[in-house]
């Protein structure tokens, strides 16, 4: 499907929808920018703003939707929209207690789920905010229950939160989609896992393994990621 740069919001402020009922032309901003982002790149920023829409494990897709705003304008209704905005805003600032008063209340899977949704709803606004472009409309919640496809056995770990063992890449494993969804943006928005493991791995007319890791490193400095 291709995306067209015009006539792809409706009079509220939210993504059209379909006959279908599906959100479509999410990301039209990201074409009007001076420089064009790679096509999967901005496949990947559709698909965040599809899945954002889509009811989670234990929220609903208005729920979703109402804690990616509540992230980007401030002016939350409880816990867990607090923590998103905290982290949307001041990452760096969020401790162990912030995430604990969210958990406390919402429970770990739905304190899991707002921190996918803040995670790539950043990343997406981001590369906007570089481009020079205005942020993408939210879209229009999908209605529907929760999945309650939640992971058992899993304990407390370095990030505040229970999760397998192991580094990045798993995160978000208490809720496996939000997982799943991480790992997508991983190759559009850096590399894949794959791709980590291969010191010549290089894009045409992109950076090459050394370079990304530099500019991630970096920024990880600059943000005083944790970990």
């Amino acid at each position: 499907m291709s995306l067209s740069a015009t006539g792809c919001y409706s009079n509220n402020g939210r993504s059209r929808r379909d006959a279908g009922g599906a959100n479509f032309c999410d990301v039209s901003k990201l074409l009007e920018a001076p420089v064009h982002p790679r096509p999967d790149a901005v496949a990947a920023a559709r698909a965040q703003f599809d899945y954002l829409a889509s009811p989670g494990a234990v929220l609903t897709g208005e729920q979703r939707v109402a804690l990616a705003e509540a992230a980007r304008n401030g002016d939350p209704g409880d816990q867990l929209q607090t923590l998103a905005h905290h982290l949307y805003t001041e990452p760096a600032t969020v401790h162990e207690e912030h995430v604990r008063a969210a958990a406390d209340f919402h429970g770990d899977p739905g304190t899991v789920e707002a921190v996918g949704i803040v995670a790539r709803l950043s990343s997406v606004d981001r590369i906007h905010n570089v481009l020079g472009v205005e942020l993408e409309h939210l879209p229009e919640p999908s209605h529907g229950e929760p999945t309650g496809d939640i992971a058992s056995g899993l304990k407390r770990r370095r990030g505040f939160l229970p999760k397998p063992p192991g580094e990045i890449p798993v995160t978000l494993d208490l809720v496996p989609a939000e997982g799943d969804a991480l790992r997508a943006m991983f190759g559009p928005m850096y590399m894949t896992e794959e791709e980590m493991g291969d010191p010549f791995f290089g894009r045409d007319l992109g950076l090459n393994t050394p370079q990304l890791e530099t500019v991630a490193a970096r920024i990880s400095l600059l943000n005083q990621c944790f970990y």
